[in-house]
């Protein structure tokens, strides 16, 4: 019987508590407490009626079902309940640790109970190690005479590959002693610690035992010594060089600068020093390893936040080029006033808006970091980082916003040719949708769409592929390449480009007859449930909308009336377009709804409101915008926060709508 078998088949069976049955359906922690939520309600049990389960991501067994890495077990309700039915399967040999609060998830472990300190138990003390190691979820409590037992372990010459494990399930009970440290401290026994090295040696300075300094000279010297080790040790020049090394290394860069500081030097002119020599000695990392230590330069001007990061910028003993990659640190979402209100009105961080000067410094940043570029030979910032896809998707939520402050610094951003196809896409749809997209902006791909646009999307951009924008919006301004590049499109036959096929469809009029022989195309994909269905729904309406001389939100509500009722996704996706439409930009991609989106509710609020649309597709959509998690967990919107005054408009707004379609 696998591990796995053997814990579930014992939690199915425990008294007082429910298994949520873990799978691939379960992606997230959050849909194990909701699943246990509805199961609760299905089974007619009391809404605290204790459970626990696991999602796929905190998965710790193999294929074969061995538990191969320690399992986090999910619970809800008493948590007296939800210990006694774990302890179940502590005779059946794991470990129980954690669930030391309510908030805290269990952890099993496989354990073992070796009685004697011998080679041929070595897979028995391994077992054991990695439970009496947990100081995460632990420290698990030792049993009768095992602290001998380590200590003897230690000692062992003939098992020093457990060396460091014992010596860990020492330290972090507070239980070595000098003989433990004269051992650990050979030059062989420091080699065996690997990464317990450090900690060992620094608790060793500690209590100044005697071989301490000779290790913590030998674990600087393989540049292993880390700010416990560093901060400990009595030679201050020693240390600073030590430190100085593992910082250009991309460790330790907070120690350097602290030591540096501490003995009277400059921690600013140490940190650019450093910066500098990490540019001009290069490497494959050098670029995350100069960001490291800007990081922690800014750190000098007091706490590591925006206003000390300003502080930075205007700082003209920091290189321009050093303040441009500290400008970039801290560019990822937009940053605007109305956002760090927003951030900050919710109780889990209450008053923090009010912080001296972070009003000023959100106002001041984007002039001072378009200031900073300009001093570097740099175009202005587009707003945002676009290698990050929660920050590209903050700026599709704050489109307005962005385009109006950084029109210049998209326009030089869509110019450069290292982006991928996310980025593309958020830039193209940004200036499309703003009606901002000038030929000389597409002139660039006239060689290169193929190879940059015409590439598999990623599911997790809030925008069009870039393909789609692209070539819309060459048909737009009446390119003469526009009828080449639509007619390769819908020549490709991979099926990942489907979706993008169906759009271009959409996107593009070629005539009345053209959408005519379309539109009777798309309606059997856009009323099934097939790949590319959500864009065949979408492209439908926008062909219509040419075709009726409607608006495109009309299109999506006339269009969900025309679809079948069942099976009920099909009139979901239409509404799903509606509010995609009514969004704003340019409406040429519909993923799903978006729940926590203030952009997407309002967008449905629109809809359903308007009078002048059906009023069974205006139902439709309310009910998509019931299911926002904007109005009960404003905390948690996302990709930006909605102000606590917002998210009451718009639950006030929620109920008038619903107010005017019940009478």
């Amino acid at each position: 019987m696998s591990d796995r078998t053997l814990i579930l088949g014992t939690l199915r069976t425990a008294p007082g508590v429910l298994l949520i049955e873990p799978g691939p359906h379960l992606v997230m922690q959050d849909e194990v407490h909701t699943l246990a939520k509805e199961e609760r309600e299905r089974r007619g049990l009391p809404p605290s009626h204790p459970y626990v389960g696991w999602h796929t991501q905190a998965n710790g067994f193999g294929r074969g079902g061995t538990l191969v890495r320690p399992q986090r077990v999910f619970f809800g309700g008493d948590r007296a309940v939800v210990a006694r039915a774990l302890s179940l399967l502590e005779p059946h040999g794991f470990a129980v640790l954690g669930g030391r609060s309510d908030t805290e998830s269990f952890v099993l472990h496989r354990d073992a109970s070796p009685e004697r300190v011998d080679h041929t138990l070595a897979d028995a003390w391994r077992t054991r190690l990695a439970v009496l190691g947990d100081d995460r979820s632990g420290p698990a409590p030792l049993r009768d005479g095992e602290e001998a037992l380590l200590h003897a372990l230690v000692a062992h010459p003939g098992m020093r590959e457990l060396l460091a494990p014992a010596v860990r399930a020492l330290r972090i009970r507070s239980a070595l002693t000098p003989a433990d440290l004269d051992t650990t401290l050979s030059p062989d026994g420091v080699d065996a610690l690997g990464a317990e090295a450090s900690p060992v040696v620094a608790h060793a300075l500690a209590a100044d035992h005697p071989g301490a300094r000779r290790a913590a000279a030998a674990l600087a010297g393989q540049g292993r010594a880390d700010s416990r080790v560093l901060t400990a040790w009595d030679d201050t020049a020693e240390a600073v060089r030590a430190a100085r090394a593992s910082a250009l290394a991309g460790r330790e860069a907070t120690t350097y600068l602290d030591l540096v500081e501490a003995d009277g030097g400059d921690p600013v002119a140490a940190a650019v020093a450093l910066a500098e020599d990490i540019r001009t000695h290069g490497g494959e990392d050098s670029g995350a390893r100069v960001a490291e230590v800007a990081l922690r330069l800014v750190g000098r001007y007091g706490a590591s936040g925006r206003d000390n990061a300003l502080r930075a910028l205007r700082d003209e003993r920091v290189p321009s080029w050093l303040r441009v990659v500290i400008a970039d640190r801290w560019t990822r979402s937009p940053v605007t006033v109305d956002g760090l209100r927003a951030d900050h009105s919710h109780p889990l961080r209450p008053g923090l808006a009010t912080a001296p000067g972070a009003v000023a410094t959100a106002a001041a940043w984007p002039d001072a970091v378009d200031e900073v570029r300009a001093s570097a030979g740099l175009p202005p910032s587009p707003g945002f980082d676009l290698a990050h896809g929660p920050d590209r998707n903050a700026a599709i939520e704050l489109r307005e916003t962005v385009v109006a402050r950084h029109l210049d610094g998209l326009r030089a951003a869509l110019a450069r040719e290292d982006l991928d196809e996310p980025a593309l896409a958020v830039l193209l749809e940004l200036l499309s949708g703003a009606n901002a997209l000038r030929p000389q902006d597409l002139a660039p791909f006239a060689r290169t769409w193929r190879k940059r646009l015409f590439v598999k999307p990623t599911p997790y951009t809030d925008a069009p592929p870039a393909l789609v924008v692209y070539t819309a919006a060459l048909a737009g301004v009446d390119a003469p390449a526009a009828g080449k590049v639509v007619d390769a499109v819908l020549r490709d036959k991979r099926q990942w480009s489907l979706p993008v096929r169906l759009m271009v469809h959409g996107a593009v009029g070629r005539g009345r007859e053209e959408d005519l022989a379309t539109e009777a195309e798309l309606v059997a994909p856009a009323h099934g449930g097939g790949k590319g269905s959500g864009a065949a729904r979408h492209a439908l309406c926008l062909v219509r909308a040419r075709l009726r001389g409607i608006t495109v939100v009309e299109a999506a509500c006339a269009s969900l009336l025309e679809a079948p009722e069942q099976p009920p996704y099909v009139r979901r996706g239409f509404a799903t377009v509606a509010v995609s439409l009514a969004e704003g930009g340019t409406g040429l991609w519909e993923h799903r709804f978006r729940e926590r989106s203030g952009r997407a509710l309002e967008a449905a609020l629109r809809v359903a409101g308007d009078a002048t649309l059906p009023e069974e597709a205006r139902r439709r959509v309310l009910r998509l915008a019931d299911e926002t998690t904007v109005l009960d967990r404003p905390e948690h919107t996302r990709p930006v926060r909605v102000h606590a005054d917002e998210v009451e408009r718009l639950r006030a707004a929620r109920e008038e709508v619903r107010a005017r379609l019940v009478t």
